[in-house]
């Protein structure tokens, strides 16, 4: 029953999210044919394109950092793990299946521990989002009219989302020492899942978060220069402060992988729309981000990363 709802609520999520992009681009064009939309330009096309790998590298290091502990991967190796990961993930609700693709390419002993590896991972994704978030919220850029409300409470909203970020960041540095002390009885497996987040010290828990954090600022950049190449000219401060309030929404809105493109570009409709473009352009600009830094990825993860490969033990260390 619980599964049945969880999944019509991702289904109504992603309905409300095409309908609404619909309603906005049919009244564009009802008002007139955009004249802008002609074609994309190719400079800034191409350097979203060139910051594709930059994007996935990022998330190989962070992979790598984070499964030093349990077995020495290279970083072809390591690439490899996370697109095998992004690869399944895409048939899963929120990217819950990217653990798994992750972890087949672990041995077999250490993929517990690898699936931890992987969760504490997804988090510092998730609470990178949220600091850039807060950070920007924080810079009051042009606000959608639905979060208007904030201005004649600005004091009040800005300390709850600082209380929230300063425990999300407690959370995530400390839940690991907790963790190692879980009891479970005849859980087994599930003892070892949860103690096993107290293999990761701080210095990796760290580097994690700071490798999420330039991963963010790389794909809000993405989106910056993919909107400046369907025709959306925004002022670079301002469009970076909306993006990264836009990620943070997106981050925790139930979604499949293969509807994401249509959560963001409601999303993006809701926090970009307000600085300036049109419903096309901002659709476009998010459609073809998803398709070059998701859909093209995962692509080459399904065929890569589903060849076995034999990987190395690393030997005990501190790091």
């Amino acid at each position: 029953m619980k599964n049945s709802l969880g999944l019509a609520l991702r289904i109504l999520v992603a309905a409300a999210s095409l309908l609404f992009i619909g309603v906005k681009v049919y009244r564009q064009f009802a008002n007139g044919l955009p004249t802008d939309i002609a074609g994309l330009s190719v400079t800034p096309l191409l350097i979203t394109v060139v910051l594709v790998p930059v994007n996935w590298l990022i998330e190989a290091l962070k992979w790598q950092k984070l499964t030093a502990h349990l077995q020495l991967l290279s970083l072809s190796q390591s690439v490899r793990s996370v697109l095998a990961g992004l690869a399944v993930s895409m048939l899963t609700p929120n990217r819950m299946g990217d653990f798994a693709g992750r972890i087949s390419l672990l041995k077999p002993e250490n993929r517990t521990s690898g699936a931890m590896a992987a969760f504490v991972g997804s988090f510092a994704q998730m609470l990178a989002l949220a600091l850039l978030g807060v950070a920007a919220f924080c810079l009051k850029p042009v606000l959608p009219d639905f979060l208007l409300w904030t201005t004649a409470h600005y004091a009040p909203s800005i300390t709850v989302l600082l209380v929230a970020a300063a425990l999300l960041t407690f959370f995530y540095f400390l839940a690991g020492k907790y963790a190692a002390k879980f009891k479970a009885g005849h859980w087994l497996w599930i003892e070892r899942f949860v103690v096993s987040a107290g293999q990761l010290t701080s210095k990796r828990l760290a580097s994690a978060l700071c490798l999420s954090i330039i991963r963010s600022c790389v794909f809000m950049i993405q989106l910056w220069l993919m909107l400046a190449a369907a025709g959306v000219w925004i002022d670079f401060g301002s469009a970076l402060c909306s993006i990264a309030i836009m990620y943070c929404f997106v981050s925790v809105v139930p979604t499949f992988a293969l509807a994401e493109w249509g959560i963001r570009g409601s999303m993006a409709l809701l926090f970009i729309a307000p600085l300036g473009g049109n419903a096309t352009q901002i659709v476009i600009a998010t459609i073809v981000l998803w398709l070059i830094n998701v859909a093209l990825p995962a692509a080459v993860g399904a065929i890569w990363g589903i060849v076995p490969s034999k990987l190395p033990n690393r030997q005990n260390q501190n790091s």
